[in-house]
């Protein structure tokens, strides 16, 4: 009597131990695929592949679309919005993994995923929510905010709270940091899943060689871009580029991450850690600096930044007032006919639907705004201010 015949989810299974290297992370790690809560296995897809599909699907990725990347609120269709962003790592990082012969739908679902909570308006809009939280004895980065998406704040299932991702996928979210360059990365493979929590942005290294990928292909993805998006708006001339970086990485955003994927692979071949050699870092650093000075210093891209403060401090103000007071209670589904309330319709729904398994008490509600206004978009942080914190015309 023959034996069950294999289903297509065990026989991606048995190529993933012929093809990856050694260091490379199984789909059956039983602990880089543990999960917060029981899930039976699928017939098609693969733990990690999964993983992928679950964050593509939901609702925190849908909105990155409408989130700065660099420039605020831009008009121009052809600058980077958080969503493309977001698959232009997935590209480069699945690119380093096949070449690295790594787990690429374990790269593919850490990408997609590492920047589901960045607030409106990019790291501006970050750092006035950070400040606002420690008024409040709390924290606000946009690594640790992803991880609190995926294990409550996005919660499509009835049964459990978040995504219910792997231990690895979200050791790769919350330690993805795309902010200064290592000359050398390697995996803490001893860390467990109850560190998370517990991550220090920028010092805590994931747990895979496949997330040390992701924060390498983070970084390769938004120099470029962002330089590209520069030289379209006419912020930057080519020739200004320091010599450096036109000579060790390149003008383009083609060839400068051509040339770090390549030096990334081959350094990385049968290591089990990412690398780059000297010159290589110190043109990065450079590039970094000019981008800074040239690019994110801007006037194009902070003109808008000093009425930041003012508006997201009312906003946070005003919702916690609702809150603190059980206003938000009242606002139903049939009060949304008028679109001045239709924030506090939104707040409302998050609140009694998406948290229905959180705690909600008055010590909680600084914690609960910021994650509200974490989540907008750009567009609708403005359409809601407006709204709610502008006069209206009655007549």
């Amino acid at each position: 009597m023959s034996g069950r015949a294999k289903c297509q989810r065990e026989l991606l299974e048995e190529q993933e131990n012929e093809r990856l290297q050694e260091g490379a992370t199984l789909s059956t790690d039983p602990k880089y695929a543990r999960r917060r809560f029981a899930l039976r296995p699928d017939r098609f897809r693969t733990q990690f592949h999964r993983d992928y599909t679950r964050i593509i699907h939901s609702r925190t990725f849908r909105r990155l679309r409408h989130k700065t990347q660099v420039f605020i609120s831009p008009q121009n269709d052809h600058l980077c919005t958080r969503l493309e962003h977001s698959l232009h790592v997935a590209s480069v990082a699945t690119t380093i993994a096949r070449a690295l012969r790594l787990n690429e739908d374990l790269v593919a679902a850490i990408a997609v995923g590492h920047d589901l909570a960045h607030a409106p308006f990019g790291h501006a809009g970050e750092s006035v929510l950070n400040k606002i939280a420690e008024k409040h004895g709390l924290h606000f980065s946009h690594e640790l905010q992803s991880l609190r998406v995926v294990d409550v704040l996005d919660s499509p299932y009835p049964h459990h709270l978040g995504l219910n991702l792997t231990f690895a996928v979200r050791d790769g979210i919350v330690c993805h940091y795309g902010e200064g360059f290592e000359s050398e990365l390697e995996p803490d493979r001893q860390k467990r899943p109850t560190a998370l929590e517990n991550t220090q942005r920028g010092k805590t290294r994931p747990a895979s060689l496949e997330g040390c990928v992701v924060r390498w292909a983070d970084k390769v993805a938004y120099l470029g871009r962002d330089l590209e998006d520069a030289l379209a708006l006419g912020l930057v001339r080519r020739r200004e580029i320091p010599w450096v970086v036109r000579r060790r990485l390149g003008a383009t955003n083609r060839r400068i991450i051509a040339g770090l994927v390549e030096e990334l692979v081959h350094n990385g071949l049968g290591q089990g850690r990412l690398c780059v050699r000297k010159h290589v870092l110190t043109a990065l650093n450079e590039l970094y600096k000019f981008n800074m000075r040239k690019i994110y210093r801007s006037q194009a891209a902070t003109q808008d930044e000093h009425k930041l403060k003012p508006a997201m401090e009312l906003m946070f103000h005003r919702l916690l007032r609702e809150y603190n007071t059980g206003a938000w209670e009242k606002w139903t589904s049939s009060s949304r006919r008028s679109s001045s309330v239709d924030c506090l319709y939104v707040f409302g729904e998050f609140l009694k639907k998406d948290l229905k398994k959180v705690e909600k008490t008055k010590t909680q509600g600084p914690r609960l705004v910021l994650d509200f206004i974490a989540g907008m978009t750009d567009s609708f942080f403005n359409r809601s201010f407006t709204d709610l914190c502008l006069p209206q015309g009655t007549v």
